[in-house]
């Protein structure tokens, strides 16, 4: 599970890298976010190509694709985002898709990365240049699951690790295993930075890591030590004693 930071890619590169797939609760909030994304004041999405693959009007099961591929042609160029509660989720490769948004709680792993994995289909092209049959040009290098309920995400993953290693008797060794190929970042203030196994089952159980709690604690933004401030702790024998106990 990955956040991206966006940036400005040359326009050959912003199909590859824009080209959303949204997972959201139903029918009825497929077309609402549709009509939200239209609104003139959305000047960001409006360069976007909507598709609703919801409701009946969109077909059953992979009739719902075609619509989809027509839109994004060969993705080299056009910014698509597909709407969907649940068609397209399995058995479906969109090459040019490679990123999803998680819009909806999920409570079963599987539906959670099943969905994932629908922007994980490899993007590659033979012989991009017509000289040389052997060469092949990776046009998707990556792909990201953007999830705004981080423990909710996190305890998906940690029951899909563990469930993938039922004869590791240690869940961090069982995460461990998945976060090697799926590496997980969290957007901490200005940062990105990558939690570790033990970080993910601590957000999972908790809804926060110890070291994401520990930077929180040694931020100046909750630090507010004066002079009066010190005074009161130096002259008080509890505070004082309290002090020292703290390891550096």
């Amino acid at each position: 599970m990955q956040a991206l930071r966006f940036k400005r890619w040359q326009t050959a590169d912003q199909g590859r890298h824009l080209q959303h797939f949204w997972f959201l609760p139903n029918v009825a909030t497929c077309y609402a976010m549709a009509n939200l994304l239209a609104e003139k004041h959305n000047s960001f999405w409006l360069e976007y190509e909507v598709v609703v693959a919801a409701g009946a009007s969109a077909g059953i099961s992979l009739e719902a694709l075609p619509p989809v591929r027509n839109t994004i042609g060969s993705g080299f160029t056009t910014k698509t985002i597909t709407l969907s509660c649940g068609k397209l989720t399995t058995g479906v490769t969109v090459p040019q898709w490679s990123s999803i948004l998680m819009l909806r709680n999920l409570k079963s792993p599987e539906t959670y990365f099943q969905s994932a994995f629908r922007v994980q289909s490899p993007w590659s092209i033979k012989n991009p240049n017509g000289d040389n049959p052997n060469e092949e040009e990776i046009l998707k290098p990556a792909c990201f699951v953007f999830d705004f309920a981080p423990t909710r995400a996190l305890r998906q993953l940690a029951e899909y690790g563990i469930g993938l290693s039922p004869n590791e008797s240690n869940p961090e060794n069982a995460i461990k295993d998945l976060v090697s190929f799926l590496p997980v970042l969290a957007y901490d203030g200005a940062n990105m930075t990558q939690i570790d196994a033990g970080g993910i089952l601590d957000i999972a159980m908790a809804g926060t890591s110890a070291t994401l709690l520990a930077r929180k604690w040694e931020s100046a933004l909750l630090v507010n030590v004066d002079n009066d401030a010190l005074r009161r702790v130096l002259d008080n024998p509890e505070a004082m004693a309290a002090v020292e106990r703290i390891e550096g």
